[in-house]
């Protein structure tokens, strides 16, 4: 099975919202998207249940006439905080970048073990449904989570995939997982 990790097109940012819509570049990305994955033979379409990734989804939903499946697992770990920052607006503030990188699970608000295992348990349904292919919208702590494991890594690695962009898994199950590729962008147009 091949399992294609989406990280979401570009939020809307900085207007306080903690599940913010794509803006216009990041609904862009999601149709160019959309576009290279009508070539992939994806079979099956999951989502977190996040607006910035359900929206990505969309284009390749409406391309590929697949249905898009929700699993709440695939959350970012700021799902319930009071609103959405963006890497490159942590990143801005040294203090704050540092304290993001010493636990960006617990700075997001969320129980790091709970969140791993929460995310783990989410990919398993979808190596238990059995498609060949599979793509997964989600988010950049959950694609962390995925690639830490994947490398057998304890701690999430402090990966930060662009925008829409891919990250391959191979496997049929968590414990035969294997990086196939990070951060793949090369569909998106300028």
């Amino acid at each position: 099975m091949h399992v294609l990790m989406i990280r979401h097109g570009r939020p809307e940012s900085g207007n306080g919202d903690s599940d913010p819509a794509l803006c216009a570049v990041g609904r862009k990305q999601a149709r160019d998207l959309g576009a290279f994955l009508s070539r992939s033979g994806v079979a099956r379409l999951v989502s977190s249940p996040l607006r910035r990734a359900l929206q990505t989804a969309e284009p390749t939903a409406q391309t590929l006439g697949l249905d898009v499946a929700v699993i709440e697992g695939l959350a970012e770990a700021d799902r319930f905080g009071a609103g959405y920052r963006s890497v490159e607006e942590l990143r801005r503030e040294p203090a704050v970048w540092g304290r993001f990188l010493a636990d960006p699970v617990g700075f997001l608000g969320a129980d790091p073990v709970a969140f791993r295992r929460d995310v783990l348990s989410a990919f398993e349904t979808v190596l238990d449904a059995g498609a060949a292919k599979v793509a997964v919208f989600t988010h950049g702590l959950p694609i962390n989570v995925m690639l830490s494991h994947a490398l057998g890594l304890d701690r999430i690695t402090h990966f930060a995939p662009h925008y829409c962009s891919i990250s391959r898994l191979s496997g049929d199950s968590l414990e035969r997982l294997s990086v196939v590729s990070v951060n793949e962008t090369t569909f998106l147009a300028s």
